[in-house]
């Protein structure tokens, strides 16, 4: 395996390593998470039999000392192919657990974790029942034992982060309808929800409130002041500035959806790594200024713009995209806080372990995935697309979309062929206006958040008629059936085989050019 790696051209992807036993030791470690999360969908599409969690176990361990002794890197990647087997088969088992059946009646104790307001209570699982209310998610124990995550439907009252409840009510059948390809019970399954419970009147007690004043209350009304200053402008302005700001898309109609769907760029009211981007763009530009007038310390920098990440994440709410930018960005702070070198790629590949191991079934959420593959086309290919494009923003478009074709074809079924060309400049507009609304939270205190607000608005229509004009262009995009695991596959490893070739060219041509360097200087 050593021999072989050598061999690969990879040495040209990594100048900045200064020793080869490092460079190998990278790919060790993509490798093996790449193992882990293999193992995750292993367990998901295979199932799980709990009574293998003991052999499992063992032979894990066998693995890890044997490889230990032996001197060979090889076997830790089938021991990690097997811990993540064992490690999502943990988790499903734990959810699946549940075993109440619909129509009983449960009561129920736990902590408010998840929170869906009125406009965003669109879940298909609740079209078979009352949707007039709102829905959370709580984690705690039922009363006959089992622990885990229910939600909480068509409740009455919305509770607030952190709170703790007591819920009597009555057990729901999942629908037979679809949320993003998937049934709803496996959709559910993805987020760690076990069961859906419609409480009973009178059947919601408070034992004790969150605290008035935690950083996610705060960041909550602070969110919902922002909203308040938005109600002079157009309602489609609101829509826009709430998806693209925080995230929230029940505002938008299904048209609209459609639209930005069938360009492309729907990613942006994700909230997520090109968010955080911005934030620390705004952070950074504010707190160098400060720096250099108080010659303080870099580190002030760096520390300031990671409290302001979080500051934004209390705003906007802890989303697995959010959580995964955040982990991703204070992880390469803290490297160059600690004054070791550190690498993006190394940065998105520790976030993802460390993200599903506290959330193995994140791992079969589209959204986990195509930010984690979009973020990964860019850090990984990025240079190659610049090979056979000279512009920037139409390398880092085209580096993440070839990434995620296939998973948006097989999740929205639709490819978006003007995405292409759209994608770069609505994702430009789109900074614009985060930064705007960024603006709008900190003079929120001060009453003036209509200010940058009113620009934002008019800078989030204007890139949606963007959108509709790439839309309606003849070819713009071709709806298309959910491609098979095979066919998948198959497009991963020609792209794979393509990269390989760039990555050979590009080496090849460093060569080169260093050899006509010698032959110069000796010259």
């Amino acid at each position: 395996m050593r021999n072989l790696l050598t061999k690969l051209p990879f040495k040209a992807m990594s100048d900045a390593l200064r020793h080869f036993y490092r460079w190998q030791a990278d790919w060790f470690v993509y490798l093996a998470m790449l193992a882990f999360m293999l193992g995750l969908i292993a367990a998901a599409a295979l199932g799980f039999v709990v009574k293998l969690f003991p052999w499992l176990l063992v032979l894990v361990i066998v693995l890890l000392i044997i490889s230990l002794f032996t001197r060979l890197p090889e076997l830790l990647y089938l021991a990690f192919l097997l811990l993540g087997l064992l490690w999502g088969g943990i988790a499903a088992a734990q959810v699946a657990s549940f075993s109440i059946p619909a129509d009983e009646a449960v009561f129920f104790e736990g902590r408010v974790v998840e929170i869906s307001s009125r406009e965003e209570n669109y879940f298909s699982q609740l079209a078979e029942y009352q949707n007039d209310g709102y829905s959370f998610v709580l984690q705690g124990k039922e009363s006959r034992g089992w622990r885990g995550r229910i939600m909480v439907i068509a409740s009455p009252v919305q509770p607030e982060l952190g709170d703790r409840m007591q819920v009597s009510g009555i057990v729901r059948e999942f629908s037979n309808t679809q949320n993003l390809n998937l049934p709803d019970s496996s959709y559910l399954t993805s987020r760690g929800i076990s069961a859906m419970l419609q409480p009973t009147p009178d059947g919601l007690h408070f034992t004790k409130l969150a605290v008035k004043y935690s950083p996610l209350r705060l960041g909550k009304s602070l969110r919902e002041e922002v909203y308040a200053a938005m109600q002079p402008l157009p309602a489609l302005q609101q829509a826009l500035l709430k998806g693209i700001g925080f995230g929230e898309t029940g505002m938008l109609t299904n048209g609209q959806t459609s639209v930005l769907q069938q360009t492309g760029v729907m990613h942006v009211f994700a909230v997520s790594g090109l968010h955080i981007g911005y934030v620390v763009m705004l952070a950074g530009v504010v707190l160098e200024f400060i720096r250099r007038r108080l010659t303080l310390s870099y580190k002030f920098t760096l520390i300031g713009t990671a409290l302001f990440i979080l500051f934004f994440d209390c705003v906007v709410g802890f989303s697995p995209s959010v959580l995964r930018a955040t982990v991703m960005l204070l992880a390469a702070f803290s490297g160059t806080l600690l004054l070791r070198p550190h690498a993006a790629a190394r940065a998105l590949i520790g976030a993802a372990f460390l993200l599903l191991l506290v959330r193995p079934f994140w791992l079969t959420q589209p959204g986990f995935i195509l930010s984690f593959l979009a973020t990964a086309g860019i850090v990984f290919t990025n240079d190659y697309w610049r090979m056979l494009v000279k512009n920037q923003a139409l390398a880092v478009s085209f580096a993440a979309q070839a990434m995620t074709l296939p998973v948006v074809a097989y999740f929205f079924h639709v490819i978006s062929f003007a995405g292409l060309i759209a994608s770069p400049l609505i994702v430009l507009a789109s900074g614009v206006v985060v930064i705007l609304v960024l603006l709008a939270m900190l003079l929120t205190p001060f009453g003036l958040a209509f200010i940058p607000l009113a620009g934002a608005g008019l800078c989030a229509e204007g890139a949606y008629r963007l959108a509709e004009i790439f839309a309606a262009m003849p070819q713009a995009f071709q709806y298309t059936k959910s491609p098979g695991w095979g066919v998948i596959l198959i497009y991963y490893l020609l792209l794979l085989a393509a990269y390989f070739i760039l990555a050979r060219l590009k080496y090849v041509k460093k060569h080169e050019e260093d050899r006509s360097g010698l032959q110069e200087s000796s010259q």
